[in-house]
């Protein structure tokens, strides 16, 4: 990404597999995995620019750095009193975006990493965050995911189960790559009272299954706070 700059916007794939000391073979392959997820965008033959995705990341660093200097204190707090690994999120059109990660202090703990690169219909916090996107864009992220690696819920028990989160403002259940890790999740609101990111907790199941209901007090104070602290009179 580094090689793209205000001077030249555009790169041959030669001119890049050469400053890169790379085959232009591996680099087309290279190039090619990039375009594939937005991060470059082919404009001619064998030149390319950077794609759609890098505007995305860049408004999302943006929107999200308040948000991240505002909640950093009570996640810190979050560790330090329970040990439990902790994320904030947002929902970037469908995609789940951590926007920031403290991994738990005790001995058996679930690794800042778990929620990278999965679906938010994977894990009870990419769901809470559907919950209150709308219907539109719930349809839309159901339909494009309609042969995902995980299988989507049938549309009866999904409404019923998102229609409960968003009235709750929280969600709990296993993430589906690690089934012996509960991820609990609760909205965040600023200002305008509008839900717009979340704070989650994941917890070895075996250690959740101890007292369910204290994790889910945990991070629903947890919420509150943020939100507060972000504004938020309902709380």
């Amino acid at each position: 990404m580094r090689l793209f700059s205000e001077k030249e916007p555009e790169l041959g794939l030669s001119d890049i597999a050469r400053r890169m000391n790379l085959s232009t073979s591996g680099t087309h392959d290279l190039m090619d995995g990039l375009r594939k997820i937005g991060m470059v965008q082919r404009v001619s033959r064998g030149r390319y620019r950077l794609g759609p995705m890098i505007a995305s990341l860049y408004r999302v660093l943006i929107d999200t750095s308040a948000l991240v200097d505002t909640a950093r204190p009570t996640l810190e707090r979050l560790v330090e009193d329970y040990g439990e690994t902790v994320h904030l999120t947002v929902l970037d059109r469908s995609r789940l975006v951590v926007a920031d990660a403290i991994e738990g202090s005790k001995a058996l703990r679930v690794a800042r990493d778990i929620l990278d690169d999965l679906d938010a219909h994977e894990t009870p916090v990419g769901m809470l965050h559907l919950s209150v996107a709308g219907k539109a864009r719930q349809e839309a992220y159901f339909a494009d995911h309609a042969t995902a690696r995980t299988p989507l819920l049938p549309p009866d028990r999904r409404e019923a189960d998102l229609a409960a989160m968003a009235d709750n403002g929280f969600a709990a259940g296993p993430v589906a790559t690690e089934r012996d890790v509960i991820c609990t999740a609760a909205l965040l609101r600023n200002h305008t009272e509008i839900p717009f990111a979340a704070v989650s907790l994941c917890i070895p199941k075996a250690r959740f299954d101890e007292q369910p209901r204290a994790f889910r007090t945990i991070c629903q104070t947890a919420a509150a706070r943020i939100s507060a602290d972000l504004g938020s009179c309902d709380v």
